[in-house]
C-alpha cells in the first residue's frame, strides 16, 4: 500500500496581496482615529502648564496668559431683593458691578464675563446686568444655562 504524498515537502507559497491589504487598514484606522486637536497645555489659561519633557516640535512662544479665565456674575434673590455677586464678591448695585467690571477690564484684559441668574430673577435684570457688562467695555458676554 502506498502512502499518500506529504504536503509538507512542496514549497510553501506566501500571499503578500492580504498582508499588504491588512497594512493599509490599520494605517487608515489609526490616521482615522488620532487626534489633531491642540493640546490643553497649548492653550491659554491660568492653570495650563507646559508637560514635563516630550517633544520641542512647536517652538512658538505660547500667548500670554491672562490673569481672569473668566469672570461670573451670579443674580439671585435674597429675601425677595436682588444679590449681586461678582466672582463670589458680593456687590451692591449694578453701578458697583459696573465700576468693578471697568476696573478689570482697565488691566487691558479681556476675559469672558459669564452671566448666570437664578430661576427666580426677572429677564429684566439679566438683561440690565448684559448691558452694564458691555458698557464697562467687556467684548465677551455670556449667559449661563442649565442642560436638561
Amino acid at each position: 500500500m502506498r502512502l499518500p504524498a506529504s504536503r509538507a515537502s512542496s514549497e510553501l507559497e506566501v500571499k503578500m496581496t492580504p498582508m499588504i491589504d491588512v497594512v493599509f487598514l490599520l494605517l487608515i484606522f489609526f490616521v482615522w482615529t488620532s487626534s489633531f486637536e491642540t493640546p490643553e497645555y497649548d492653550l491659554p489659561g491660568a492653570i495650563a502648564e507646559s508637560p514635563e519633557g516630550g517633544s520641542t516640535a512647536n517652538t512658538d512662544s505660547p500667548p500670554p496668559v491672562e490673569p481672569y479665565d473668566e469672570v461670573i456674575i451670579r443674580l439671585g434673590k435674597r429675601e425677595g431683593l436682588l444679590s449681586i455677586q461678582l466672582a463670589g464678591d458680593p456687590v451692591e448695585s449694578f453701578e458697583e458691578l459696573q465700576e468693578r467690571l471697568a476696573a478689570i477690564i482697565s488691566l487691558g484684559v479681556q476675559p469672558p464675563v459669564i452671566i448666570d441668574p437664578e430661576g427666580t430673577v426677572q429677564m429684566e435684570q439679566a438683561v440690565r446686568a448684559y448691558d452694564i457688562a458691555r458698557a464697562a467695555g467687556a467684548d465677551r458676554v455670556l449667559y449661563a444655562t442649565v442642560a436638561r
